[in-house]
């Protein structure tokens, strides 16, 4: 049998899992690493496609998406958090324009506070996003810059501080999860942010070395494996955007957004904003569970 069927096979990864908790009692974090087969999974995406938290960027598509999908989980009953692991300089890309979502009906229809909120952000930057009238009741903001390695823990323990009251907790990185870089959230701060009652979520571009199911497997395995969550849940989005303004030539967006430790009713509302979010031209979108 391969490593991929091995992996899909449900003896298999609850051996794995009683294996990954021996390891963590023993502190052995790259043997664990090892021992499930995992060292190869690559979850930020490369070349084309990748997606900056950076000013430049605010406003674009993949925020329509991101926004919406927090604020139908966190409805009127939850405390939103937000940790952008902000960037503050421009990278030099011409990335972050696709607008287009301004003058089309079905994504003003998706959210209506939520289009008109960002239609009229008076500035393109992380701080005008969180002073629009687009976020839940006592949401809460962390956009201290991710610091050198060496100041990573106490950048960590400080962001846990701020964000300590939210109920869901958005992690919004560079390049989504992966190493201790500054373009990466890492499965340790998912293990420091974890507490009973909040749910993270964090988004995640993926990449191009396998087939998107199979990397999505891992990706879940890993999560279980590194945090010892067992609900995970995937909103897996595709969206088409036009490959320059006014083209009719479309290119393929792809962001998933990836929720720890939902209840029943967070699941639930996750299922409910992907089969609105389906009803926009040119996207597509699905909920994928931890099996």
């Amino acid at each position: 049998m391969t490593d991929g069927g091995r992996r899909g096979d449900l003896t298999y990864r609850s051996a794995a899992r009683h294996r990954a908790a021996a390891l963590r009692k023993n502190g052995e974090r790259q043997a664990l690493c090892c021992s499930v087969r995992l060292c190869d999974l690559v979850i930020a995406s490369q070349g084309k496609g990748e997606y900056w938290m950076r000013d430049q960027y605010a406003g674009d598509v993949s925020d329509v998406i991101k926004f919406a999908f927090l604020r139908a989980l966190a409805g009127k009953d939850k405390t939103l958090g937000i940790a952008w692991y902000y960037a503050p300089s421009h990278d030099g890309r011409s990335d972050g324009r696709h607008l287009e979502w301004r003058d089309e009906t079905a994504w003003r229809a998706l959210d209506e506070e939520l289009h008109a909120g960002l239609a009229t952000l008076p500035e393109r930057s992380v701080e005008a996003l969180e002073q629009a009238m687009i976020w839940p009741e006592g949401a809460l903001f962390h956009r201290e810059p991710v610091p050198p390695r060496v100041e990573r823990s106490a950048w960590g323990r400080r962001k846990r501080s701020a964000l300590d009251a939210a109920d869901i907790l958005f992690l919004d990185p560079d390049n989504g999860v992966g190493g201790e870089t500054e373009k990466h959230a890492t499965f340790s701060e998912i293990r420091l942010l974890r507490k009973p009652g909040r749910a993270i979520v964090f988004i995640t571009f993926p990449g191009r070395n396998m087939k998107h199911d199979a990397l999505l497997q891992q990706l879940h395995e890993r999560l279980s494996v590194e945090t010892g969550a067992e609900n995970i849940v995937t909103l897996r989005t595709n969206v088409s955007v036009p490959r320059a303004a006014g083209s009719s030539s479309y290119v393929q967006r792809q962001r998933w957004f990836t929720v720890v430790d939902p209840d029943a009713e967070l699941t639930a509302r996750a299922q409910a904003f992907a089969n609105a979010l389906v009803s926009v031209p040119r996207v597509r979108a699905r909920l994928e569970r931890l099996t």
